[in-house]
């Protein structure tokens, strides 16, 4: 079982390791708004990466075929997403410290991101082809194994997120005063990354 945890551990790493559009946005989450919105970030995209885990180890065929069959639907509603958060970026001129954070945005930040990766169908089809690599294609018929996985995935994932949350704030220490500019150049680069996902769902 420890083995199968442990390439779990290693397929979530390597699925999370990429950086783009969701990396930005808890880094930028963790500089501007402290250590744990950047880890409940963090934590939404480990828990989507453990969802796309269980599809592929648990052998989930209906999933990953409406996932398949809607990918550009999902892709544009992902990259939409994307733009209207830089947007946000863009705009909202001071966010709350962390001392004065309301409940409902500490689950905002694991939902938004969360859902934001579930955006992403391509992310299946990357977990299929990794978990050939590692010799798993048949642990579907394994539940226990499977299980081991998937929470070897969410871990792995998680473990990338901590130290880009960790890294955000570290360099909060740094840059409080280039805050505004930190902001804008995240949430245009978040508004690119939105539009190449809408333009090449077409």
């Amino acid at each position: 079982m420890l083995t199968f945890f442990l390439k779990g551990l290693a397929i979530g790493a390597i699925i999370a390791m990429p950086f783009g559009a969701v990396g930005m946005l808890c880094l930028q989450r963790a500089i501007a708004m402290g250590l744990r919105i950047g880890l409940l970030s963090g934590m939404g995209a480990a828990a989507a990466d453990a969802f796309y885990g269980a599809v592929a180890a648990f052998g989930l065929t209906f999933v990953s075929d409406f996932l398949a069959e809607n990918a550009r639907i999902l892709q544009a509603a992902g990259g939409a997403f994307l733009v209207a958060m830089g947007a946000r970026l863009l705009w909202v001129k001071n966010p709350p410290k962390p001392a004065e954070m309301p409940p409902r945005r500490y689950a905002g930040a694991f939902l938004s991101v969360f859902l934001l990766t579930l955006t992403n169908p391509l992310t299946v089809v990357g977990f299929l082809a990794i978990f050939a690599g590692f010799g798993l294609g048949r642990i579907e018929a394994r539940a226990g194994e499977a299980s081991a996985v998937v929470a070897g995935v969410f871990c792995g994932s998680m473990v990338w997120w901590a130290a880009i949350a960790l890294g955000g704030k570290l360099l909060r220490l740094r840059l409080l005063s280039r805050m505004r500019a930190i902001r804008c150049v995240s949430g245009a680069a978040i508004i690119l990354f939105g539009l190449w996902a809408v333009f090449f769902s077409r």
